[in-house]
């Protein structure tokens, strides 16, 4: 009975310590299900923080082969891919990101989105198919 108690009190609390241990900045995008050769897109991304002081921040946007893991971010137009933001107290920080898909690439995509400003870090990242634009003629 004990031993329960214990496990139970050590789950407890390595479940509050992880709620606590919640970054002081978070990313909020939706990206699309899939993609479209030849789409032209802006990737919205917000930016909410708890932090109380004004700092410069940083948000950036890569993308890459998701079976080679090499970058494509010349190959999708990706010309933003550093956008710095301060971080005003009570203020959230939109920004875009325009991508377009090449018309011949074929394959799935990462796209991974990182955050940073003074000590707090968030990225997200999301795999997105690209679809010919020859499946929707056919």
């Amino acid at each position: 009975m004990r031993f329960i108690l214990f496990i139970t009190l050590l789950f407890i609390g390595a479940s509050s310590f992880a709620q606590q241990k919640k970054s002081a900045i978070q990313i909020h995008c939706i990206a699309p299900k899939y993609l479209h050769n030849g789409n032209k897109i802006e990737l919205t991304v917000s930016i909410t923080h708890q932090l109380k002081t004004e700092n410069t921040g940083t948000v950036t946007l890569e993308i890459f082969n998701n079976i080679t893991n090499t970058s494509v971010d010349g190959w999708f137009l990706n010309v933003f891919p550093l956008q710095y933001f301060t971080s005003i107290n009570n203020k959230i920080f939109k920004t875009k990101f325009p991508v377009t898909v090449p018309m011949d690439y074929k394959g799935k995509i990462k796209m991974i989105i990182k955050a940073s400003c003074a000590d707090a870090k968030d990225s997200v990242a999301f795999i997105i198919p690209i679809l010919s634009t020859k499946m929707l003629h056919d």
